[in-house]
């Protein structure tokens, strides 16, 4: 029998050390910028511990070290409480900028931020608030107010061709292209989007041959450049999905098709009031989808869309209120969308983030493969 708890033991102790060194390979592969070393349940209570390598896990593509094994299993059982905020992303330049360095972080309400440079740090503390990106509200109104939004957004689809026509649609691209001078260089800049209804969005923009994409789909999100393709946090695809949700396509989608995502209740339509615009009497409706809230101004007499506005960034570093007023409009197979806006944001006319496309059509053929999310 001793000999027997002796093997016992020394079976215990090699697993034990065979663990620890699966933990300590694991984390050495973890670059530097991905490696939080300081504890993160501590460094939230407000006290900056040192983590062990042998005590640590690897979330979302970033790993995180604890004092103790206490510490590692509070994390494991609410990694969305403790873990950095939007997947590790630059906390001043937004979840769908670059990650920031897990060895430049800050902590506020609570939770864990990371910066991609000193500055990105010291303007965010600064005021924090200013560069936060969360769900919106969903608004809530009276049946009436329900019915009244609605309704308002049936003139919308009326003016865009009509619900059999915008059912129809299980595709859409829009493309754009331009020339910019920076740096004494002529830029060639192009922009692609397109849309595989009912969820899942590609966005990518190139200069000249360097270019960067973001997508989101049914096995998550992921974004690529010439150097490849990651896997990005859920938090971070909830960032771009909300930027989706705000394309006037995807809110008649949405509308007509009337089914709601796995992941949210559907669109959200409140009648706001009416009012005018430059003299014309128009409707407004509260709308909100995947976490995006938006306040439509619709012609009440043709229905047509005629600004959308919302709180987020538009263009910008902060977050702020942006009025989208849309300004030209193209039809392409009885469809009919607007391909140009100008923006307010915060009061100010904002040219730099003004908005168009050069064309769009109507169910392309999507290349395979446009919605893998690469290795995660």
């Amino acid at each position: 029998m001793r000999k027997m708890r002796a093997g016992t033991r020394k079976l215990v102790g090699m697993t034990t050390a065979l663990l620890a060194l699966i933990s300590m390979r694991a984390a050495a592969a973890t670059p530097p910028e991905r490696t939080l070393s300081i504890d993160a349940i501590e460094l939230i209570a407000g006290r900056e511990t040192a983590g062990k390598p042998e005590i640590s896990v690897v979330h979302e593509g970033i790993e995180y070290r604890f004092a103790t094994p206490e510490n590692k299993a509070a994390f494991e059982k609410e990694p969305m409480k403790f873990a950095a905020a939007d997947g590790g992303a630059c906390g001043r330049m937004g979840p769908l900028a670059s990650l920031g360095d897990a060895r430049r972080y800050a902590v506020h309400d609570g939770r864990i931020y990371f910066f991609s440079s000193d500055g990105c740090r010291a303007g965010f503390l600064k005021e924090p608030e200013s560069y936060i990106e969360v769900d919106d509200t969903m608004p809530f109104g009276s049946n009436d107010q329900v019915l009244k939004g609605r309704a308002t957004l049936d003139k919308v689809v009326a003016w865009a061709g009509g619900a059999e026509r915008l059912k129809a649609i299980a595709s859409y691209r829009a493309s754009a292209a331009r020339t910019e001078k920076q740096g004494g260089k002529d830029w060639a800049v192009t922009n692609e989007t397109v849309i595989v209804f009912p969820n899942s969005y590609f966005q990518k923009e190139a200069w000249n041959d360097s270019w960067f994409s973001t997508l989101s789909g049914s096995r998550g999100g992921a974004m690529g450049s010439s150097r490849g393709k990651e896997q990005i946090a859920a938090s971070r695809t909830r960032a771009f999905d909300r930027a989706m949700a705000r394309l006037p396509i995807a809110l008649l989608k949405a509308h007509v098709d009337g089914s709601p995502k796995a992941d949210c209740p559907g669109l959200v339509l409140i009648g706001d009031g009416e009012g005018e615009l430059d003299g014309a009497p128009v409707e407004f409706v509260k709308v909100w989808l995947n976490g995006s809230g938006a306040r439509l101004t619709v012609d009440r007499a043709t229905g047509k869309l005629l600004a959308l506005a919302f709180h987020g960034r538009d263009g910008t570093m902060k977050v702020g209120d942006s009025v989208r007023r849309f300004t030209n409009f193209a039809t392409v197979d009885g469809v009919t969308l607007p391909t140009a806006y100008v923006v307010s944001f915060n009061g100010k006319d904002l040219a730099n983030a003004s908005g168009m496309i050069d064309t769009f059509e109507i169910n392309p053929k999507v290349a395979d493969g446009l919605f893998d999310v690469g290795p995660s």
